[in-house]
């Protein structure tokens, strides 16, 4: 996992002072823990769970009041109108044929009506959760995706920036009913250098490191001036940038993905 060296532990974010060690003077720490990758796992796993849960639950409710609620409500307006009906003479017949239609057709309305009001406020409940479960679990995904591929070893990002990589990745990934992790621009579909497939994390990270330069790791080669440090955060030039302690670089990177 990547890690990063500070002078004194005091100089290290409060966010990340965990499992700070001392080496050789100084205080090393690592960015993302095995614990948090782990985390992110567990977490998704127990959305998937939670989400496909929730769907079976909303499923048994519909059951109840079947596919049209409409339908549901007309039927007992049509019970309502034939106690009605009984009441006012309408439909007669001996007085026991008469008590008895009464007292069942009440009991069926009664039961129905109290029942298509649980069953309606239940599916409203469970369907909101239902939604919140769906918007976590397409966020673990996107979560997932973009970490594996900020701490990949040839992505050249600062593994502190990940929290403001995150938030810039949420604006273009979606996460499709399938299951998809889909770059988008609006309701256009954002393509990878193939042409055909949807735009990669690993590739949107490179055009990335065009558009926000300080969330990546500086190269000492190739002089002042290159086409990069124009950049950086207050127009630093990236060898200045370099020189700066993991808690000043990690304070410039967030101001300038601010702007």
């Amino acid at each position: 996992m990547p890690e990063i060296k500070f002078d004194t532990l005091d100089a290290i974010p409060e966010g990340l002072r965990e499992g700070a060690k001392e080496v050789d003077g100084k205080v090393i720490i690592n960015v993302v823990p095995k614990a948090k990758l782990d985390e992110f796992r567990d977490t998704n796993i127990a959305l998937s769970a939670e989400r496909d849960t929730l769907k079976q639950t909303a499923a048994t409710l519909q059951e109840i009041v079947g596919e049209d609620p409409e339908a549901f409500q007309a039927s007992l307006e049509e019970m309502r109108q034939t106690t009605q009906q009984v009441k006012d003479g309408k439909l007669k017949g001996t007085d026991a044929i008469e008590t008895e239609v009464n007292s069942r057709v009440s009991s069926m309305k009664g039961d129905y009506e109290r029942r298509l009001q649980e069953a309606g406020q239940e599916t409203k409940a469970w369907k909101e959760k239902a939604m919140t479960a769906d918007q976590k679990f397409r966020q673990s995904q996107i979560d997932r995706a973009v970490t594996n591929a900020v701490l990949a070893d040839d992505s050249g990002a600062q593994p502190q920036a990940l929290t403001d990589i995150l938030t810039r990745a949420y604006k273009t990934f979606v996460v499709e009913d399938d299951g998809k992790l889909v770059a988008k621009d609006g309701e256009a579909t954002i393509y990878g250098s193939d042409g055909a497939s949807p735009m990669t994390p690993k590739e949107w990270l490179e055009k990335l490191r065009d558009e926000a330069p300080y969330f990546f790791k500086q190269s000492n080669g190739g002089g002042a001036g290159g086409a990069g440090e124009g950049k950086l955060p207050n127009g630093m030039a990236a060898e200045d940038f370099q020189k700066l302690s993991g808690a000043e670089q990690l304070r410039l990177a967030r101001q300038g993905g601010r702007k």
